[in-house]
């Protein structure tokens, strides 16, 4: 700024009154900070220790708007938005320091670290364990904020639709200075991952948010902001917001803020795709391989509870199978049904944005611990819809059921049994464990698949209690029985014996006994429990 300029904002500040002596830090926020005196701009004034914000609205375009505040009240409004963001949502706009450049720059890195940590809640609220999957570009926490913001609080929105317009390029990239700091802190903190010039919220801070926060706190703490911001700016209403300020239609007008949405993308087995992208198979099939006009052959996979599908169709080099799956509500009747089968024992997620959340996260999370299951192929979040790798072979209860010798029978229960045991020593629990879900591929290898009710939950004895009582009602009783021994035998090479015994409780009969007799279930327990004690 020249020295006209400072002349400017100093015989402003003393039209207003403010003690120079107390004057701590100074900057000018909006398009004036881009070169664009002309468009409406604030003035931000920082005063040592405590003072309550003020508002002051003039007509000079270039400090269309001052905001007095102390440096107590300010750190507050950056780090807890105490003022509802009255004051520190100034950093959101683009910002030129002109004194205590360092002590600005201090306090909007810790407004944009809880501007950050705002936003990565409210995602992972959303989209539960698969948001460790999401790849966030940092233009996407500026322009959430923002669209919230001008939502919230119309007063704003002239000075945000003047900085856009002074371009999309310089904005952000003075905006987001701030971010990029805020995002290291929290990479060092655990917080987030980056990968390439993305951010991903980690595991743990995950698992974190999703132990104490809920939807409701999500939206309770909207409202909260809402509130602190109009009483601190000395307003009741947007209604009054417009009456104290002057009647200017731009508060009135919504800004044209870029998606925010559009910054996100998911990670999968092809590559990153965008999260919010809607595409039906023959759209995905185009896209991604390119097969255009081809005929795409739709069949229902297992039984009518299942709302999964296998596609093919037809290439050069032969056929292409994806396994697309539709994930329902509580009305999914299969689960609907399940839930109230197992009331009291077991819970079973009924959420469609849970289970397919579920899916994602655990799709992963095995891969990166050398299981075999399908990968992802795409992801649409906005249908509920997955797609997947199509596995050639045969379920576990296929082969059970196919006329195999006794001795083939038992070595493939011990491999599903070592599975499960290894599976639950990574302290998974598969939840709905039953032998449909465990594939035997063509090649050798045994595949988990359906994963949405995965969980760490540590409800090992059900996933074992349901493999071995469900499989039961389909085989004899000695058959039964050395499928169930063998598989024991085998998951107790890594798996823990408690578990095997509570898995024997008889709190299961009620559950299973209308697959599996009672006198058959007691008969496999007794032998089960021998195993245990040889």
């Amino acid at each position: 700024m020249n020295v006209e300029g400072f002349d400017a904002v100093f015989k402003a500040l003393r039209e207003i009154e403010v003690d120079l002596d107390r004057l701590r830090a100074l900057s000018i926020h909006g398009a004036a900070a881009l070169g664009d005196a002309d468009k409406p701009s604030q003035l931000l004034v920082v005063l040592e220790n405590s003072h309550p914000l003020r508002i002051q609205k003039r007509k000079h375009p270039q400090m269309d708007l001052i905001v007095l505040v102390g440096e107590q009240e300010l750190l507050g409004d950056c780090s807890r938005e105490e003022l509802g963001g009255a004051a520190a949502s100034a950093f959101l706009l683009p910002y030129t320091p002109l004194i205590a450049a360092d002590s600005l720059d201090e306090m909007d890195a810790i407004y944009k670290k809880h501007v950050v940590l705002e936003a990565l809640q409210n995602l992972i609220l959303e989209h539960k364990l698969a948001s460790t999957r999401l790849l966030i570009d940092p233009r996407y926490f500026l322009y959430d904020k923002l669209r919230r913001l001008s939502t919230m609080y119309p007063p704003i929105r002239p000075y945000i639709e003047a900085s856009i317009k002074g371009g999309l390029k310089r904005f952000p990239k003075n905006t987001l200075r701030g971010f990029e700091r805020a995002l290291n802190v929290l990479v060092d903190e655990g917080v987030v991952i980056r990968k390439g010039e993305s951010y991903s919220p980690s595991e743990k801070f995950v698992r974190e948010v999703l132990s104490k926060k809920s939807i409701y706190t999500k939206f309770s703490g909207e409202l909260e902001h809402v509130f602190r911001l109009y009483l601190s700016a000395g307003l009741s209403s947007p209604l009054e917001s417009i009456k104290d300020l002057g009647l200017d239609l731009g508060m009135l007008r919504p800004v044209k803020i870029p998606e925010p949405s559009e910054m996100i993308m998911i990670e999968t087995s092809l590559g990153p795709q965008p999260l919010l992208i809607d595409l039906g198979i023959r759209q995905f099939i185009e896209m991604i391989y390119g097969i255009r006009g081809g005929k795409v052959e739709l069949k229902k996979a297992a039984g009518v509870l299942n709302s999964a599908y296998i596609a093919r169709v037809s290439m050069e080099d032969g056929e292409l199978k994806i396994f697309v799956k539709k994930y329902l509500n509580w009305t999914d009747f299969k689960w609907f049904v399940a839930w109230l089968w197992s009331v009291g024992v077991k819970n079973f997620s009924l959420l469609a944005s849970i289970r397919l959340s579920n899916e994602i996260y655990f799709i992963n999370k095995l891969l990166d611990l050398e299981f075999n299951v399908p990968e992802i192929l795409h992801v649409n979040w906005p249908k509920k819809i997955l797609f997947q790798k199509f596995i050639e072979g045969r379920n576990f209860m296929s082969i059970l059921t196919s006329k195999l010798k006794v001795d083939e029978l038992e070595e493939k229960s011990r491999n599903v049994g070592r599975l499960l045991g290894r599976l639950h020593r990574n302290g998974i629990s598969m939840g709905d464990c039953n032998p449909f879900n465990i594939i035997f591929s063509n090649n050798g290898e045994i595949y988990l698949v359906d994963l949405e009710q995965c969980s760490y939950e540590e409800s090992f004895s059900w996933d074992l209690a349901e493999m071995i009582f469900y499989t039961c009602h389909y085989l004899n009783v000695d058959l039964a029985e050395k499928f169930g021994c063998s598989l024991v035998e085998a998951y107790l090479e890594e798996g823990r014996v408690e578990d095997v015994v509570e898995a024997m409780d008889l709190k299961y009969s009620r559950i299973f006994a209308p697959l599996t007799p009672p006198w058959v279930q007691a008969r496999i327990r007794e032998a089960i429990l021998r195993e245990i004690r040889r």
